[in-house]
């Protein structure tokens, strides 16, 4: 007996000890599987949120984003920068960091006061040499002309990217408020027009624009950044065209038909180019020319224009730059030369010219800049009538500050003299000005 209870307990003991060791693997595997699902939520938590397939993220930014491609005039770039604006980035999911499309809303409010000492030389913000010898007493204006709104885009496709630009501003259609001079009161300006193109790029190195931007020909990298609107002699404006460019690197080159205004026998339109290189150091040159069927008085002439340019990069300190001009029939063409001068010649030609302009460009401080430049404008032909301008003088010199992206002040200081053929004597004009941006 005493053997048979002896067994069962050894028995018992042993089943015992068998169950707590299959509880204790129990326990141990599900400590390891909390463990692996403690990880994954980990995992889960760390990782960057997945969007469905198909759909896209909206991406929210300050400045230019994406849209810092525009070919702007250097006499127009302290009003572009990429501090400016407001983008809205399209990306198609939320792990692919490149946009595939950007939409940026961009430009500025303007205020310009001008006080000119010796006549009425145009509105506030552009002082225009065909009134020079215009001596009316002093002058003083107001305007905020300048304004500017635009708008950017760019999105990838499968025949790759195609860029947009609208661009507008309130630089015409200004009406005297009072005998004074002032001028650019309300109702007293129209929205105008600058850019309206769209270009594709058709390959990484060639692209087509059409649509209104700046003359192919225009002196595009050469000048100074004014407080004037209307700069330099040397100066360009905007046109209808249709332009195919090539750039490589360094090398950019564009040819363009322009402005067909229907108003001549033949009905061409103009035809432009231009050529740029960019040397290793921040130097610049480029070369352009455009001949037009050029029509002042009813008969069919060739109007033509060669221009070149250079900007030198000093010790990154300072920027020296300089170009000429040089043709017949510019004036109409309204890329080269400011007004001033007859449409022709003496003999109903086109009136050969010559202009070119030199500046100079450094920073006094990170937020202050030092511009000054002078350029020149000459009839190389008799003109007809008496007492017209043989020769223009101007010369500009400001300071601009903008301590902050949203807002810079210029003062600036405009001089400019008239030559005039056949006894005319000799006329010149100043004026002071102070302008303020405030950008969004």
């Amino acid at each position: 007996m005493s053997n048979m209870l002896r067994k069962a307990l050894l028995g018992g003991a042993a089943l015992a000890v068998m169950t707590t060791g299959a509880a204790a693997d129990e326990l141990s595997t599900l400590k390891a599987q909390l463990a692996a699902l403690q990880s994954q939520v980990d995992t889960i938590q760390s990782a960057p949120a997945q969007a469905p397939a198909g759909s896209s993220m909206l991406r929210y930014e300050r400045g230019l984003g994406g849209n810092t491609w525009g070919l702007d005039a250097v006499k127009d770039s302290a009003n572009v920068h990429d501090g400016g604006g407001f983008t809205i980035a399209v990306t198609p999911t939320a792990d692919l960091p490149a946009p595939v499309a950007e939409v940026t809303v961009y430009g500025y409010a303007a205020g310009h006061v001008a006080y000119d000492f010796d006549g009425n030389h145009g509105v506030a913000n552009s002082f225009s040499t065909s009134t020079v010898g215009n001596d009316s007493g002093d002058h003083i204006a107001l305007t905020h002309q300048q304004s500017r709104f635009g708008i950017k885009s760019k999105i990838d496709t499968a025949v790759g990217q195609i860029r947009t630009q609208l661009e507008f501003d309130a630089a015409i259609g200004t009406a005297s408020e009072n005998d004074n001079g002032f001028q650019g009161g309300a109702g007293s300006t129209r929205v105008r027009s600058r850019h309206a193109v769209g270009h594709w790029d058709m390959t990484p190195n060639w692209t087509l624009s059409v649509g209104q931007w700046w003359y192919t020909a225009a002196l595009l990298p050469i000048g100074v950044s004014t407080v004037d609107f209307a700069g330099s002699l040397l100066t360009y404006s905007r046109t209808p065209q249709v332009r195919l460019s090539y750039s490589d690197g360094p090398l950019s080159w564009a040819v363009s038909i322009e402005n067909p205004s229907f108003d001549t026998d033949t009905n061409m339109p103009n035809i432009a180019g231009y050529m740029q290189y960019d040397i290793a150091g921040g130097h610049q040159f480029i070369v352009t020319g455009e001949v037009a069927d050029w029509d002042p008085v009813g008969n069919d002439e060739l109007g033509w224009a060669i221009q070149a340019g250079v900007n030198f990069n000093l010790a990154d300190v300072a920027t020296l730059t300089a170009g000429v001009g040089y043709g017949e029939g510019l004036l109409t063409q309204k890329f080269v030369f400011e007004d001033g001068f007859s449409n022709v010649d003496s003999g109903g030609d086109p009136l050969e010219a010559i202009a070119f302009v030199v500046g100079l460009s450094f920073g006094l401080s990170e937020t202050t800049t030092f511009n000054a430049m002078f350029s020149y404008a000459e009839a190389l032909e008799d003109q007809p009538g008496a007492f017209q301008k043989d020769t223009i003088y101007k010369v500009h010199a400001n300071v601009l500050w903008q301590p902050v992206k949203q807002m810079r002040m210029g003062w600036e200081v405009i001089w400019a003299q008239s030559e005039f053929e056949n006894g005319g004597a000799d006329e010149d004009g100043v004026r002071a000005s102070f302008a303020t941006w405030f950008f969004f």
